[in-house]
């Protein structure tokens, strides 16, 4: 006994060994992505670690886990003292600020403690990147209002804000801030809005998601590549960005949203989420523009969209979640290399008709649990299946093997649909039972496979 616990001390010391012989900046990145509870312990292990403490230039601090939760006493003493000795340490070690800080809070209106933490590492030490999740604790309802420094912090390149709120009239400067998130946060109208994007020149991606007290945001920007939005209510965006690459947009289920996106001529991606459209003018803006991924999941209006025609499209996703949203769309191009079909909880599938010859990879994903798999279904999914025939790879993702074992009866008068396909994988949520059956009928599907993968996944979108 005594043997094996001196040999397990002395691994444990060769592995500590081991850690200590790596340089300053690799432990200082393993560091960073530790909360600071436990960078603070393992400074105990040598004079060498502690001074590693001293420098680690990213913090952690949340009271959300063992030992802080339902301690919030002595988690406001613990943060305290870290800043009081990294403020020590600042004295005499060179290159020991603090660039990045992370505060993971459930608030509780303890406002003096938020203040001083962060003007201490915005003024202090010149953060570069600000993550500050603060949410109110259960039973309070005030919101930790932005502090001012925070707002005008002139080496900010980083500022992501999560449950906080601001207040009317901005003052606002933030010249070296590239990237701005804005999650849940009260009090932004427009107007605050439009002030926060003018008042960061540097920015390159913006993301606002469910700020309800937005009503008809206006996103203008020239320095801006990458912008996401998602709205809770009845919304119109204006967004004026002629430099912009990427939009994600999502709107809600109940009420229609519309987006205008007349400047931006440099969009390579799109992604639209249950959002209202013009059917004609995206027709219209996929063909003249230079987009390159294009997705559109859910949207209102989008049964109007008749042809996707396109020399630039590389990358398309169509999700279908009702049968009114579309009968048949036309899809011409001739570069794309991924195609992607998500249809959820239906019999009935879009009719369409693909021509990429360019075309590398095809998905196909049924999520239909309540489906009842009988010959409406299998007819269906024939008439799908028939014109997605341009690539040699096809992976196709279901909830049950029975949905793709075609009866016998169908096989013997229909033919072969995905002549083309070389390699198929296959993936279900539910356990195969019917492996040998689902194989015969994948190689009545394509009769030129060379690999065939079934598999059960515990993720449909794994």
């Amino acid at each position: 006994m005594l043997d094996g616990s001196k040999k397990g001390e002395e691994s444990h010391c060769a592995e500590v060994d081991r850690i200590s012989k790596l340089s300053d900046s690799i432990i200082h990145h393993i560091l960073a992505f530790l909360p600071a509870v436990d960078v603070v312990r393992m400074s105990l292990l040598s004079k060498r670690w502690r001074r590693m403490w001293y420098s680690v230039p990213t913090l952690n601090f949340c009271d959300l886990i063992v030992p802080w939760h339902c301690h919030k006493a002595r988690f406001n003493k613990f943060v305290d003292n870290c800043l009081k000795y990294r403020e020590i340490g600042m004295r005499y070690i060179a290159d020991s600020t603090i660039t990045r800080l992370e505060l993971v809070i459930l608030y509780d209106g303890d406002n003096a403690n938020l203040d001083k933490w962060l003007n201490f590492v915005v003024v202090k030490n010149k953060v570069e990147e600000l993550d500050l999740f603060i949410r109110p604790i259960y039973g309070h309802r005030g919101r930790y209002c932005v502090p001012k420094a925070v707002l005008n912090a002139q080496s900010l390149t980083l500022l992501k804000l999560d449950g906080l709120k601001v207040k009317s009239p901005l003052l606002v400067s933030l010249p070296c801030l590239k990237l701005l998130s804005l999650r849940e946060v009260s009090g932004l109208n427009d107007h605050s809005l439009e002030d926060l994007v003018a008042n960061c020149p540097s920015l390159e991606k913006l993301v606002v998601s469910y700020c309800g007290d937005l009503s008809t945001p206006q996103v203008s920007s020239s320095s801006l590549k990458s912008c996401q939005v998602e709205l809770e209510s009845h919304q119109r965006i204006e967004i004026e960005a002629i430099n912009l690459e990427s939009l994600h947009f999502r709107g809600t289920k109940r009420q229609s949203c519309e987006t205008s996106l007349a400047t931006c001529r440099s969009l390579k991606s799109l992604s639209l989420f249950e959002v209202e459209l013009d059917g004609r003018w995206l027709e219209d803006y996929i063909s003249e523009h230079t987009l390159e991924n294009l997705t559109i999941s859910g949207c209102l209006g989008w049964k109007h969209i008749k042809n996707i025609r396109s020399r630039h499209l590389k990358n398309l996703v169509l999700s279908q979640k009702s049968i009114k949203e579309v009968d048949a769309i036309i899809i011409d191009a001739v570069n794309l290399i991924s195609f992607t079909y998500n249809a959820y909880n239906m019999k009935r599938f879009f009719n369409i008709s693909l021509n990429s010859p360019n075309l590398l990879v095809c998905n196909v994903k049924l999520l239909c649990e309540c489906c009842t798999y009988d010959t409406s279904w299998y007819v269906s999914l024939i008439c799908l299946l028939s014109n997605l025939h341009c690539s040699t790879n096809m992976c196709l993702r279901v909830y049950s093997e029975e949905a793709l074992i075609f009866p016998n009866e169908l096989r013997s008068f229909c033919r072969s649909l995905l002549l083309a396909v070389e390699h198929l994988k296959v993936k279900t949520l539910h356990p195969l039972s019917k492996s040998s059956d689902l194989r015969d009928a994948m190689y009545w599907l394509s009769p030129s496979l060379k690999s065939l993968s079934v598999e059960q996944v515990n993720c449909f979108f794994s």
